[in-house]
Parts: C-alpha cells; structure tokens; sequence
C-alpha cells in the first residue's frame, strides 16, 4: 500500500509555486483555491517533504477547536504514515513531529508556551483558512512561531530552524470586514479558479435562484464591519415572512435536493426549520451550543436522508463537508463575497447523481447595499447570471466576448466549452470506474477488483479489494486498506492502489491503455465468455473494451451484489 496520495497537476503547480516564493525569500506566500481543491493533499505533501528533507517538526494551524479533529482526520487520510499530534481543549500532544494545533487554544499563553517549549522547533507552519490571520490572536501566535523574522533572499535556500517557512491555504484571501491580509501574506504564489475546476469536473456547475421576501426591507438593517450586523438582520427577517417564503421556495426549486441553510442568528435558525418542517421538508437544526453527540447524530440523520435540510447559525461555513447537498440557502443576506464563497462551497463538490448545485438566494423587496451573489465567486469575470445560467457558461460567455478573433473564439469554444451538466465524479479518473448492478463502483484489474464500499459510519466509504477466487480454493476474504474516506478521497486512494497493481500484472485499470483504443470487435471467446455469465444483450457489433467491460460488470456483481443490498436494506 502506498504512503500517499499523488498530487493533481495543478496541485504540483501549486507547491512549485509555494517553494518558488520561498526560494525568492518570500516567507508567507498563500495558494487560494476554492472548497473542493484539495488543499490538505497539497499541504499533507508540503509536511512528508519538509520531513523528509529537513527533519524539522510542522505545525498545522486551524482556526477552532473542532475544526482540529477535522483536519488530522484529513491528514491522515491523505498520508496514513504522517504521525500527527492534537493541541487543543483537552488534548496536549506538544512534542509529535507533526502537530495540529487550534489557535482557540493557544490563545492561552501556557498552552502556547508548552508548545513552543521544545528543544526541535517548528520549521514548517501551514495556516489552514488563511483569511483569518490578520485576527490579533493570530498574529500574536505566528509572532512567537517567528513567522515575522523574515527570510534573508540570500539564505532563502538554506534552512533555518528559527525562520519557519509559512505558507496559507484558504478558498478566498479576503476579508468581510475589509482587514487587508498583506500584513501576513506577502504573496498570492498560486490560484485556481472555481470554474477552472469546474471544467475539469473537480466541483459541481452552479445556478442560482433569487428568492424574493416583499415585506423584507434591507435598508435600515445596521451594519458593521462592512456586513450586516447579524443580530439587526436577524430581527429583520423574523419580522417578515421570510421563513415562509424559504419553505415555499423549497419546494418550488428544491424540493427533490439535501440542502443546507444559512441563517444569521439561532432565533431565525429556529424559525425556518420549524417553516419547513411543517412544510413537509424534514429540517434539522446546528448551532454553536449545539451538544458534540447532538450534532453528531443530526450529522447522521442528514447523511442517511432522514433529515433533508440542515439548517445552521453561521457554524458551517467552514470545515463541513456534505458533498450530497446539492442546495444551499443563503438566508443570511450578506455584502461579504468571502462569506458568501465560504458559504456556497459547502454545496459545490461533486456526489453521484448529483447533476449541479442550486443556490437559493434571499433578498428583500428593495436594499440600500449590493449583496453578494454567484458572479463574486469569478470576481470580475461575470457581469451579470442570467436566470438558471450556470456560472460556468456565463464564464464562458465571458471570455468568449473578450475574445476578438472569429477563429480563435471558435477554437476557445472548441476547446473549453462545457456541453454536460451532469456531473460525471467518475469521468474525470484516469482509472476505468464501472458500477455493478446493484451499485458498486469498482476499477477492474487483472487479478480481482478495488472497490468501494459503505463506511460504517454513514456518508464515508471504505476502499477495499476483493481477489479473483482460484479455481478449486476458497475465495480470499476482502481486504479493507482504507477505511471511512470522503468519496473524493476514496476514489483516489482506489486508483492508486490499482494503478500499483495494475503495473505489475497488467493493465486493465487504465482508460488509456492501448488495447482500449479504437473499436476492435470483441472476439468470440470474449464473447462465448460473457453469454456464460448470463448476459442477453446483443453481441453484434460489440467492441473488445466494451466486451471487456461487461465481463468485468458481470463478476463483479456475482461478487458484490448480494452482499450490498443487504448491507444497504
């Protein structure tokens, strides 16, 4: 099994960019890229190669408690072989080589001098949500890191133990309340944009429906901080029928989608999931006082469907992932577009059978302030979505007009134009996917199947490998080598492990292997072969990899399918 998972293009681009900065003597360079980009691969391969090479410790900031936990359960998804230590509330594991550490408790001076308090310093520190680091705690914890010593351009390329190299990751390096981030990040060394991984199928395209509330009046709602101040605007949408209007909209647009809803205070999170409730949309109800096993078991609820919506006070917006959801709410109307980014991420990565992302917007019959809407997450790309227009096609539509040449705009078109909606989260692998019939994702390889399986905690699953049986010997057992991943992280971990194998026996995983191209006819024993298992299609005019494909199909079924539908009934 191997150590770590590889790195996407624009991934290596990303860290090229990161050690450029830092070469130049740029001490905090930051990557921006938006939710679903993986940025904890990035920065899992930044701490083994920092290990690696200079045998210094690193440190993973993060901005809560509970967002910790979140971030080494990831780590250690991306690199099951890094030992990471947790510094936060009860937990004080100060001298691990690489150490996660909530800034929420190293705000408490002892905590942070316990940390600090250790003969090997931190020669790596990653900031995860980087937009937060202009915040006074921040700062002074980075100033006792010695994140602000400053590299020398000269010694850039030496290492220093008491010079950490910084870098930050966030999906928007910006500020609602208008705090500039200079102040901490030198430089922008890398950005991906959102349509950008759109296209290449890493997130789901996204529309948008505005809502309408007509006795909402934003105007006199008070604002601080560049935003409306949430208290004021939460007595505003309970003193008109906003909660109503969302359920009602609901079920005109959403009514088939898990969602997940926005609201500024508890008393408005309260009132709208009682609106939908009654309804007929089953909600539930997070808040920051919300129990650990309460919102565990709500989590539960909503993952296996019992609860439709989640509605939430502003707890998530940063570190949930609920890749299912496939509607977001924004029933805290807001002037902050790294807000607004924040909180539509939630809802843009991609799940089987899951066509596109649907934001449901709610605005007030008249407003004194421009709100944040779907064209900041491209800020000044889009003017203007038409209505139900994908972002990714008023992107298009865009460049395309910036485009001045006839021939190039038809070979732009040619070459980036998106023509599916349907988010195809297997189409994009460079392993060959194929499904049983019960429903079991698999990639073929010649000596059995890598699989993937229901995790036993619900929305998680499990990669597994199942061996082809030998003849006259009882069948293997399968083998679980990963276990309670995000579907985006258990499939990769699949084709991983299957491209290993696949190298040494054969190569049956690979969508490019040669024996792939063209439509060479199937051959007759291909053929005789899959009538034995029971297949009743017509033979005529079948190719080899498609023939080759439905054998694969055809065990593999014989294999799971029992098994899956017991598990899942």
């Amino acid at each position: 099994m191997t150590g770590q998972l590889p790195l996407r293009p624009y991934q290596v681009d990303a860290l090229a960019a990161v050690h450029a900065a830092w070469d130049r003597g740029v001490q905090r360079p930051a990557v921006v890229a938006p939710t679903g980009a993986g940025k904890t691969v990035m920065f899992s391969h930044l701490i083994k190669d920092h290990l690696r090479d200079y045998g210094s410790r690193a440190l993973v900031l993060v901005h809560r408690d509970e967002l910790a936990d979140q971030a080494i359960d990831k780590i250690r998804q991306v690199a099951p072989d890094l030992h990471v230590g947790k510094v936060k509330a009860d937990a004080n594991e100060v001298h691990a080589n690489v150490v996660v550490a909530s800034v929420q408790t190293l705000t408490r001076s002892s905590r942070l001098a316990q940390l600090l308090d250790d003969a090997i310093s931190f020669g790596l520190v990653v900031v995860d949500e980087a937009h937060h680091a202009v915040a006074p705690t921040w700062r002074r914890v980075l100033e006792e890191l010695g994140a602000f010593t400053g590299l020398d351009e000269e010694r850039a390329h030496e290492f220093d133990q008491n010079q950490p190299r910084v870098v930050g990751f966030s999906a928007t390096l910006a500020r609602g309340d208008g705090i500039g981030l200079g102040s901490v990040w030198q430089e922008v060394a890398y950005a991906i944009s959102l349509t950008r991984l759109i296209r290449r199928g890493h997130l789901a395209d996204v529309r948008g429906v505005r809502v309408t509330v007509d006795d909402l009046d934003l105007s006199g709602v008070r604002r601080s901080g560049g935003d409306y101040q949430a208290g004021a605007l939460g007595d505003a949408l309970l003193e008109s029928d906003a909660g109503h209007v969302v359920a009602a909209a609901y079920l005109e647009h959403a009514k088939d989608r898990p969602g997940v809803v926005f609201t500024p205070t508890v008393a408005t999170a309260e009132g709208i999931t009682e609106d939908l409730n009654q309804a007929g949309i089953p909600a539930s109800m997070v808040t920051g006082t919300t129990p650990r096993d309460d919102r565990r078991r709500i989590y539960d609820e909503f993952r296996t469907g019992l609860t439709q919506v989640l509605v939430n006070c502003m707890v998530l917006t940063e570190g949930f992932d609920a890749p299912w959801a496939s509607c977001a709410v924004i029933a805290r109307p807001t002037q902050s577009a790294p807000l607004y980014t924040q909180m539509v991420g939630r809802v843009l990565r991609p799940w089987p059978g899951k066509r596109d992302a649907l934001v449901l917007d709610v605005v007030g019959a008249s407003r004194a302030h421009k709100l944040a809407t779907l064209i900041d997450l491209e800020p000044g790309v889009v003017r203007v979505l038409g209505r139900d227009q994908y972002l990714s096609d008023a992107v298009e539509e865009a460049e395309l007009a910036a485009i001045a040449d006839e021939v190039e705009r038809e070979e732009y078109a040619r070459q980036s134009g998106i023509t599916a909606k349907d988010v195809d989260l297997f189409a994009a692998s460079r392993s060959v996917w194929l499904r049983t019939d019960a429903g079991v994702w698999f990639v073929p390889v010649a000596s059995g199947e890598f699989f993937l399986w229901p995790s036993s905690e619900p929305g998680f699953w499990d990669v597994c490998y199942a061996a082809n049986p030998e003849r006259g010997v009882k069948p293997v057992p399968w083998e679980r080598l990963h276990e309670r991943l995000s579907l985006e992280l258990a499939m990769s971990w699949a084709q991983v492990e299957a491209e290993e194998l696949d190298g040494v026996i054969g190569m049956i995983s690979k969508k490019d292997a040669s024996w792939r191209r063209g439509n060479a006819a199937a051959s007759q024993a291909q053929v005789g072969y899959l009538q034995g298992l029971g297949y009743r299609g017509e033979t005529e005019g079948l190719s080899k990899k498609d023939a080759s494909d439905l054998i694969s199909i055809a065990k593999a079924s014989k294999k799971f399918d029992r098994h899956y539908r017991k598990a899942m009934s």
